[in-house]
């Protein structure tokens, strides 16, 4: 079934279903990385940290339930959003269900509970994309951004796969840097180390929590910033929490309070994607009204909604999608790249 345009409206029209399903299995994670926006020591001490004090798993009836309405779509689903996937009681069977359903499929992870078992799932199942978030050159670095310092560790779970897959295509593997102030001259080293070993190694700047702001993003100012557009989050993705609920984005996941439908009480996902708040919030983007959005506001996150530019140097195809993101492809590794995934899907680094 083709994903048409069904509405028709001066600015993005919006798909007749999401191109894009982030699926978060469950609310949990095994780190307290020290600038999560969700799972950091700061934030579980918050009062508005509820939603995360109880731990919610995703069932794997409704899972799959998500996954069989969006499947004629043929959307792509990132298994993971505010969470560690591997801590998901569903994660495998959706995985498995992605896959015979003939998706596409990609998740984020820190990669600690990664086992041979699963690697070997993973790789016999042809699973697109999996991404490690590393941030760190050094263990000292490594604690500074992940709250551990086993540096060793994470380099073994990334090779575990990498071992495991073998001459294979899939996964595709790939690592995660997000700069820092105090990470930020690790770079150069990091590409060059991880050059030799995975397929792709994304370079991200942090999000600010609540309101993003580019202008803390090394060399990038305000003034940088082109004329401001619709977000295209509104109209291309959807993110569904552990418990159903849909937020706007991946920028308004983090507040719990935030929520536009939930899929096991308003009818699916069709029933919230077409639902009248998020049809409300797609008319004031198009509009040019998003003032009247709090969450919108003062967000710069929109600069994604931007066209890709590409570069070719030192053995990397090189993606920008926005200040936010560069996507390091190796050259010689290119041949399980789909450019639609790849490219469009994990630019927020959630894990």
């Amino acid at each position: 079934m083709k994903n048409e345009k069904c509405v028709n409206i001066t600015g993005l029209d919006t798909l007749d279903m999401p191109q894009i399903v982030r699926l978060e299995l469950s609310n949990t994670c095994n780190l307290s990385c020290p600038h999560c926006r969700h799972h950091s020591p700061q934030k579980k001490a918050d009062d508005n940290y509820e939603y995360y004090r109880r731990p919610i798993h995703m069932t794997e009836e409704e899972a799959g339930s998500i996954i069989e309405e969006v499947a004629p779509y043929k959307a792509s689903f990132t298994l993971n959003a505010a969470n560690e996937p591997l801590t998901a009681k569903a994660q495998l069977f959706a995985i498995r269900k992605v896959k015979e359903l003939g998706l596409a499929g990609l998740f984020n992870t820190n990669g600690l509970l990664l086992t041979e078992k699963i690697a070997r799932f993973l790789v016999d199942i042809e699973f697109d994309s999996v991404n490690f978030s590393i941030d760190a050159m050094t263990p000292e670095t490594l604690k500074k951004a992940r709250g551990i310092s086993t540096l060793d560790k994470l380099i073994e779970k990334v090779e575990l796969l990498i071992n495991e897959r073998g001459e294979r295509m899939f996964p595709r593997i790939g690592v995660t840097f997000v700069k820092m102030d105090y990470s930020y001259h690790e770079i150069p080293a990091f590409l060059e180390f991880w050059k030799k070993r995975v397929d792709v190694i994304r370079i991200s700047g942090f999000i600010k929590a609540l309101r993003p702001d580019i202008s803390i993003l090394p060399g990038t100012t305000k003034e940088d910033l082109p004329e401001r557009v619709p977000c295209k989050q509104l109209f291309r993705e959807i993110l569904i929490r552990a418990n159903g609920d849909v937020t706007p984005c991946v920028i308004s996941a983090e507040r719990t309070n935030i929520v536009v439908g939930n899929i096991f009480k308003d009818g699916g996902v069709r029933s919230v994607w077409h639902g009248k708040n998020m049809q409300k919030l797609r008319e004031l983007h198009n509009s040019y009204k998003w003032g009247q959005i709090s969450y919108c506001a003062q967000c710069d996150f929109w600069v994604e909604s931007f066209d890709m530019k590409d570069e070719e140097r030192d053995g990397f195809l090189i993606r920008t999608p926005s200040p936010y993101t560069t996507f390091y492809n190796v050259k010689e590794k290119l041949d399980n790249w789909n450019k639609n995934l790849h490219d469009r899907q994990g630019m927020a680094g959630l894990s």
